[in-house]
C-alpha cells in the first residue's frame, strides 16, 4: 500500500479525507495525520510516506514552503496539494514547486478518486520493483476505459471534467486550445456526447455540487459551493442548481443532512 500523510490544520478535513481514501479501494493507506509543518516534518522523518497531501494555509510554515523543504530533502516523495485557496499565483507555485496536482477544498470525492487512481499510475511507474493488485471492480470503476468517443473528444471532455470549476470555461477557449473551430466543437459534442457544451459542463458542475452537499462534514455557503464549481453569481448558480435538481441548494443541503 502506498504510504499517505494528510496535513492539513482542520480536523474535519483531515477526517474526510481520511474516509474518502479509505473508502477509494485504491492502494493508499493514511499513515499519519499532521496539524501543522512541524508535525507533519516529524511525521515524514519517521515514516517516509509516499504521498503528502498538504494544505497551503497552515499556521508557522505555510504549505507551499514546507513543500520545498520536503522535496529537497525527500525527492522521491509525491506532493498533492489541496487547499480553498484558488488565486493562480498559489497554483502557479505549486507546480513550480512540482507539485503533482492541486485540488480545491472542499473536494468532491469523485475528483479524489480520479487524482487516486493517476497518482496510483504515477508511483507505480516511479517504482516499476513495487508490484500492487488491484481489485477487479477497482480497476474498471477508476481506470478510464475504452469509449465510442473520438480520440479527440475523449481529451476535449477529459479537460471539461478536470477544470469544470474554472468560470473562463467556455467554447471558444476549448476550441482554440485543441486548435479546433468553435462551430465544430459544438457539433462534435452533440452528436458524440449527447449534449452541448454547456449542457455537458453544466450537468457535471451540478453534479459536483451535489457532491460536496452530500457530505455532511462539509459546511460550505452556498456562495463558496458556486465559487467552488465555476459560477462567479451565487443567485444564478441557485437558480440553475434549482431548475436540475427540483430545490434550491439550501434545500437540498438540509435534506441530506438531516
Amino acid at each position: 500500500m502506498w504510504q499517505v500523510l494528510i496535513m492539513d490544520d482542520e480536523k474535519i478535513i483531515r477526517k474526510g479525507l481520511l474516509k474518502y481514501i479509505q473508502e477509494s479501494r485504491l492502494p493508499f493507506e493514511v499513515s499519519g495525520e499532521a496539524r501543522n509543518a512541524a508535525e507533519a516534518l516529524s511525521l515524514i522523518e519517521q515514516s517516509k510516506p509516499d504521498v503528502l497531501l498538504a494544505d497551503i494555509n497552515m499556521p508557522g510554515l505555510n504549505g507551499l514552503d514546507l513543500i520545498q523543504l520536503v522535496m529537497s530533502r525527500y525527492p522521491e516523495m509525491v506532493v498533492v496539494i489541496i487547499s480553498g485557496y484558488e488565486h493562480f499565483n498559489y497554483a502557479r507555485r505549486a507546480l513550480q514547486l512540482h507539485a503533482f496536482d492541486y485540488l480545491l477544498k472542499p473536494v468532491p470525492k469523485s475528483d479524489l478518486n480520479r487524482m487516486l487512481a493517476m497518482l496510483n499510475d504515477h508511483l507505480c511507474n516511479l517504482h516499476p520493483d513495487v508490484v500492487l493488485k488491484l481489485e477487479k471492480d477497482m480497476t474498471q470503476e477508476y481506470i478510464p476505459q475504452a469509449s465510442d468517443l473520438s480520440p479527440i473528444m475523449e481529451k476535449i471532455t477529459e479537460y471539461i471534467n478536470h477544470h469544470y470549476n474554472d468560470p473562463e470555461l467556455a467554447v471558444p477557449n476549448v476550441a482554440e486550445l485543441f486548435h479546433i473551430n468553435s462551430n465544430y466543437l459544438s457539433k462534435r459534442m452533440k452528436q458524440e456526447v449527447g449534449a452541448s457544451f454547456l449542457e455537458y459542463l453544466t450537468e457535471l458542475r451540478i453534479s459536483k455540487a451535489k457532491e460536496v452537499l452530500d457530505n455532511s462534514m462539509q459546511n460550505i455557503k452556498i456562495g463558496d459551493l458556486a465559487i467552488k464549481v465555476g459560477y462567479t453569481n451565487q443567485y444564478y448558480f441557485s437558480r440553475l442548481f434549482k431548475s436540475r435538481v427540483g430545490m434550491c441548494p439550501v434545500d437540498y443541503k438540509n435534506l441530506r443532512q438531516n
